[in-house]
């Protein structure tokens, strides 16, 4: 037989071998009971007197229409049990800051029946957006409902502009008072103003901000602002060498943004500065261990120079570490350079074995911690370092 011809007999052969057994699977009962048969629809699932039910008062989304880029959203989702049964609910997945009766993810909240509690979502928007949404997943026992998603949406606008778009401090001395500022432009509401400022963060208390109306002259100045604010702020001495990150928060008039955050970025050098062996970020005084492993643990070195007309004086100990596991200990000072410049040396050790953990930011209060007291230095009374490390 050819061989075309052959490859046309099987093709003939596999067709029909194909619907014999489609036409046998299709006349053949479902073994599978009467859920699964498509001609069948799903049964109900009967529903106890006793179970809860979980009601979002109002809906379970909430559109805010229209924000500020700088701006915060706030809003608070009330969920009420209008069942018989106790409900319970947890929190599963959030996109933006939810707080549920000061519940963390995996606790669990129960709502007696007729009872309600409240859920406040809490969002900053990172860039403009024509649509913008955040989410927040809330696990029930509701049989009905096993998973309340709330939701927020709305736009975000260029409503008010910063200029420049942070208050920035770079290279202040640990002994230095200076002040910079910002612009806080409006170019939707003529009517804006500023009703009032505080400053946030550690050692918020030697930052101040002052803000005024800006001229008209100044307005000219600022393509096509309706009204606008000078903020000013001031840095006194105290605050700790490296970066130092603070937010002035200023409630406003306008309906974009009625609470607005300016950041606040402070970089403070003086006679003492910072060398590791390992990577470290000057600029946010940060040492990076990076991932140990718990078998082995780790060590490293650092070193503090002192330099100026105090070195003499200055001596240094160890005040605090975090996590408590982690050792430091400050060596004797080295005189170099002909005597201009003190060198002291700061060990560290991470021993093996230690509880697993993870310190790896993003933010510095999640880092561990290693906090230097000086002696003898009229400016600089500590020295804080960060930590980026986790142990598995």
């Amino acid at each position: 037989m050819k061989p075309i011809a052959l490859v046309l007999v099987c093709l003939l052969i596999g067709s029909a071998a194909g619907y014999g057994i489609a036409y046998r699977d299709a006349s053949l009962p479902n073994h599978f009971g009467p859920v699964t048969d498509p001609e069948l629809g799903w049964k109900s699932i009967p529903i106890s007197e006793d179970a809860p039910k979980a009601v979002v008062e109002g809906g379970s989304v909430f559109v805010f229409g229209r924000m500020e880029l700088n701006s915060v959203g706030k809003h608070t989702f009330v969920v009420k049990n209008e069942g018989k049964g106790m409900l319970e609910l947890t929190m599963e997945g959030t996109t933006c800051k939810c707080t549920m009766a000061d519940l963390k993810e995996g606790d669990t909240l129960k709502v007696a029946p007729g009872e309600s509690t409240d859920i406040k979502l809490e969002w900053r928007p990172k860039s403009y957006a024509e649509e913008f949404a955040q989410t927040a997943r809330i696990g029930t026992n509701d049989p009905r409902n096993s998973l309340l998603e709330l939701r927020i949406t709305g736009s975000v606008v260029q409503a008010i502009v910063l200029d420049p778009s942070e208050v920035r401090f770079t290279n202040l001395s640990a002994g230095e008072t200076r002040k910079a500022a910002t612009k806080v432009l409006s170019y939707k509401e003529e009517s804006f103003e500023i009703e009032d400022v505080n400053v946030t963060g550690d050692q918020a208390e030697l930052l101040s901000a002052t803000h005024r109306p800006l001229t008209e002259e100044e307005l000219e100045q600022s393509n096509g602002a309706l009204a606008g604010y000078l903020m000013e702020v001031e840095v006194k001495p105290g605050l700790p060498l490296g970066t130092n990150r603070h937010t002035i928060v200023a409630h406003t008039s306008s309906e974009f943004a009625p609470e607005l955050e300016i950041p606040v970025t402070s970089f403070i050098v003086g006679d003492i500065s910072v060398i590791a062996v390992k990577k470290y970020d000057r600029d946010k005084s940060v040492l990076y261990l990076n991932k140990l492993k718990k078998a082995e643990g780790a060590s490293t070195k650092l070193f503090l120079i002192v330099k100026g007309p105090h070195r003499d004086s200055v001596s240094v100990k160890v005040d605090e570490t975090f996590p408590a596991f982690m050792e430091v200990e400050v060596g004797e000072p080295e005189s170099i350079n002909n005597g201009s410049v003190r060198k002291f040396p700061v060990s560290i050790n991470i021993p093996a074995g230690v509880p697993e953990g993870n310190y790896l930011g993003p933010e510095r209060k999640d880092l561990g911690k290693i906090a230097l007291s000086v002696e003898g230095h009229p400016e600089i009374t500590e020295v804080n370092i960060g930590v980026y490390f986790s142990v598995e």
